[in-house]
This record gives C-alpha cells, sequence and structure tokens, in this order.
C-alpha cells in the first residue's frame, strides 16, 4: 500500500512538472508560396509566407546576435549545394498570439546569389528564441527565365556595354512585358522589372532616351494602353494606364524628351471599380 501511494505521489508531481512547462515553444506550422510561378531574371522573387500559431499561448519570434529567426534554403534544381547569400536579412521580430495565422512576402533578390536561370526550390525555416527549435515548411518552388526577346539595344551607359532589352513572357495565361539590363560582355544581369500586360493588336512601341532609358508603350486590353520607363539599372522608374484619344498612338522622340501620342492618363472615375489592375502591375 505505501509502494502504490509513492507511485500515485511520484507520478502528480511528474504531472506537475510537465504542466508547469511554458507552451510558448509548441507547435507551429509553416507554409511557403511564390507569388508568381515564373519570373524574369532580375526580377525581385517574391515569396509569401504563413505561419500558424497552433497553441493557446502567444510565440515571440525574435532575431538573436548573427541569427535570424527565419531562414530561407534555395536550390537550383539538379545542384546539391544551396544558391549563395549576397548578404543576411534581418527580418522584423514577429509575435503570434494564441491560434493566429500572419502572411506575408519575403524578398529574395536582394540576399540571394538568383542569377542563373531555371528551376529554383525554397524552403523556410522558422527558429524560436531557444536556438534549438525550428520548423520548416513544404517545398516551394520557382522558375527562372529570360523569356522571349521582343527588342534589343546595345549601349554605352555608366562606362559599362549594356543590352537593355524588352522581354514576352506568359504570366497566369497573358502576353506580359518585362525590361531586363544585362552587361553585354559578361552577361550579368543587373536588373529587370514588370512593363506592362501586352494585348497583340498592335506592336510594343519601344524608344530610349538620351538618358539609355527605355519607354515601352504598349495596348494591354481593347481600352487601355500601358506606359512604362526602365532605367539602366532595370529599375521602373514610371507607369501609367493610358487611354486612347483619337488617331494614331506612337512614342516620339522630342527637345524635352519622349512624347506619347494618341493617347493620355486614364483617370478612373468616382466610385469605378478598376477591372484592369492585376497582382503582376506591383513594382
Amino acid at each position: 500500500m505505501k509502494t502504490m501511494r509513492k507511485l500515485m505521489k511520484t507520478a502528480l508531481l511528474a504531472l506537475g512538472v510537465w504542466a508547469a512547462v511554458p507552451t510558448s515553444y509548441a507547435q507551429l506550422e509553416v507554409f511557403l508560396e511564390p507569388v508568381r510561378k515564373d519570373y524574369v531574371l532580375g526580377e525581385n522573387v517574391k515569396l509569401k509566407i504563413t505561419i500558424i500559431n497552433h497553441t493557446d499561448s502567444s510565440v515571440a519570434l525574435t532575431n538573436t546576435p548573427g541569427r535570424c529567426w527565419l531562414h530561407m534554403d534555395i536550390r537550383r534544381n539538379g545542384d546539391m549545394s544551396s544558391v549563395a547569400q549576397n548578404s543576411v536579412p534581418r527580418y522584423p521580430n514577429l509575435t503570434l498570439s494564441p491560434g493566429s495565422r500572419r502572411s506575408y512576402e519575403v524578398e529574395l533578390r536582394p540576399y540571394y546569389d538568383l542569377r542563373h536561370e531555371g528551376l529554383h526550390r525554397a524552403v523556410a525555416t522558422v527558429r524560436l528564441p531557444d536556438m534549438t527549435t525550428t520548423y520548416s515548411s513544404n517545398v516551394a518552388t520557382f522558375n527562372l527565365t529570360s523569356g522571349g526577346e521582343v527588342q534589343s539595344f546595345r549601349v554605352q551607359a555608366r562606362g559599362l556595354r549594356l543590352q537593355i532589352s524588352l522581354r514576352s513572357l506568359m504570366i497566369d495565361g497573358k502576353s506580359t512585358l518585362f525590361g531586363q539590363v544585362t552587361n553585354a560582355d559578361t552577361r550579368i544581369v543587373y536588373g529587370a522589372c514588370y512593363m506592362g500586360q501586352y494585348l497583340g493588336f498592335m506592336r510594343p512601341k519601344v524608344i530610349l532616351d538620351r538618358a539609355q532609358n527605355l519607354h515601352m508603350l504598349c495596348q494591354s486590353t481593347p481600352k487601355f494602353f500601358t506606359y512604362s520607363v526602365m532605367d539602366t539599372y532595370g529599375r521602373r522608374r514610371e507607369y501609367k494606364v493610358m487611354q486612347q484619344t483619337g488617331g494614331i498612338v506612337d512614342l516620339v522622340s522630342t527637345g524635352g524628351g519622349i512624347r506619347c501620342v494618341g493617347v493620355a492618363p486614364y483617370v478612373k472615375p468616382k466610385g469605378e471599380k478598376s477591372h484592369y489592375h492585376s497582382a503582376t502591375e506591383r513594382p
């Protein structure tokens, strides 16, 4: 009888110790998905990460000296080693309340060496402040490609020989145009950006200004046109939705710069819902 009481006492003590263990480091669920499946080489690739706290306690995700709470492992298909990091990202600290879910986009190009075409695989790992507990996501895939060349220019800018191109790529079943800047000698891509959706009723109008910026005007829907400008770093500097005013639609070079002819900036009437913009139009 004494032995039985002793065993019950030991079991209760053990149960009390287990119940006292904080649940802050309990189970998390991590999902990862690309914002788009296909990116033009030189674009800023973005992945969407979702973290779900399945516990009844708050979970604090904080950076520690020399180590961030979120780690991204990226590999090109066929390569055993991870893609090299150019710099270490610093993600903001995050607190998840009990049962909550948080989603946000992670930019990859500023931190990872994404200069090769091909299918890439990414896994996100969340590290808890205890330095040992981790939770990893599913594998998310995205493809880097140069797409098809629409028009290309060889220029001298910033003391370099550059190739400035307008390229096409199918995004969600729609023809889409991107600008891309490449070193003409080393073939290193300096940058790329979204320029607009493309409806094949007329060939895109493309012209360079005196600073070698690429100006593009294309028809994006039966009603709307898109005017975009990209600089020699591959960054989009201007983006406007245009509407035809009559006559021939064109881009012309004048003494004052580049001018759109036959179109004017579209001003959405107050209260009208937009059916034109899409996720690919984000900078």
